[in-house]
């Protein structure tokens, strides 16, 4: 919260209201669905409905304030102006434009916008947090494994989904951290291609995007499956993936401009003939959100910190043909990157 408090004091504002509910969070430890936070340094308030209240009282942090609302726009008004706020930061790119008009009616209030003001912070993560996400890797990862053994011809995509997802809560998971991808054959060529009910046939590559929050922190892994050997293109082109992969998390490290990485993968794939066939970013942050700062791509103004937790994920799509990504989620070290996936990153056969 230094960080934070410095951050709002250097951008001239007196205070910074929060809506994005993963900052609400972040910031106050409050877990529920809905609500707010304002920060006036060195004082933190966090806003809620009364289905929030004793949620709010139970898990907010020593130093917030709760305060149950029932007309927002008198509990924000009486707050900004007990502490003689004038300037106020918000979150231009996740306030409801209701919130926003709210806040406007305000007439001692200047408004001024902000992109990624807490979201930069929560780039670097501390060792809690490391620990969280380390879990919610391990909880995905076993339910993978468990899941390999009811794979086979005949069953559809949505079936595997399903048995997926069942074992993320199993092993104590709390959700999915994002549409679960099962990706066979043709399909895989599809970046995003969620379940389907298309059904699992002998030797096609099958694209498993996977993830589970543990305690509101996220994981994702990519891997690919077959049932039964896959053909020597698709062998080929998936042995160039894992060296691109290996590539990238070898390049990352504290200092490196996260562009960097990216093209360091992507002129590798370039040159053995398959830029043009890596439509997407090599990466992204991971932490209480499933894509968050810093992305790893060419538009990338970042650079990578110690803690900082990103995916690697090159893939290469052939449309009406296959697909192929492989994914793991690193922490960025010093001079290297830890790997949290503890999985064969070779095509597995079932």
């Amino acid at each position: 919260m230094h960080k934070l408090f410095e951050k709002i004091e250097n951008a001239n504002v007196d205070a910074l209201f929060i809506s994005k509910i993963q900052n609400v969070r972040y910031v106050t430890h409050f877990t529920g669905e809905e609500g707010f936070a304002i920060v006036i340094p060195p004082k933190i308030y966090l806003l809620v409905d009364s289905r929030f209240t004793e949620q709010a009282h139970i898990e907010a942090k020593e130093d917030v304030e709760v305060i149950e609302w029932s007309d927002l726009k008198e509990a924000i008004s009486s707050i900004l102006a007990k502490n003689k706020v004038h300037f106020l930061a918000i979150e231009e790119g996740s306030l409801k434009f209701s919130t926003y008009k709210l806040l406007s009616q305000l007439g001692f209030l200047v408004l001024v916008g902000t992109y990624d003001f807490v979201e930069e912070i929560r780039m670097v993560k501390e060792n809690w947090e490391l620990e969280k996400i380390r879990t919610a890797c391990d909880i995905s990862s076993k339910s993978f494994l468990e899941t390999l053994k009811f794979i086979k011809e005949g069953i559809s995509e949505l079936d595997i989904a399903a048995e997926l997802e069942y074992r993320f809560k199993k092993f104590g998971g709390e959700k999915p951290s994002f549409d679960t991808i099962i990706a066979s054959g043709e399909r895989g060529a599809l970046p995003h291609g969620v379940a389907s009910k298309k059904i699992i046939k002998a030797h096609e590559p099958i694209v498993f995007d996977f993830g589970v929050f543990f305690e509101g922190f996220a994981s994702d892994t990519t891997r690919v499956v077959s049932v039964g050997e896959v053909s020597k293109e698709v062998k080929d082109v998936y042995t160039v993936l894992m060296e691109s992969q290996e590539l990238g998390k070898n390049t990352a490290r504290e200092g490196v401009l996260a562009s960097n990485v990216d093209k360091t993968v992507r002129d590798y794939l370039s040159n053995k003939g398959l830029g043009s066939y890596f439509t997407h970013g090599l990466g992204h942050g991971v932490g209480l959100e499933i894509h968050e700062l810093p992305y790893v791509n060419a538009r990338s103004k970042y650079t990578l910190s110690k803690n900082m937790v990103i995916t690697i994920e090159p893939g290469l799509y052939f449309p009406n043909k296959f697909g192929l990504r492989l994914e793991d989620t690193v922490i960025v070290k010093e001079d290297s990157t830890e790997n949290l996936i503890n999985l064969p990153h070779e095509i597995i056969i079932v």
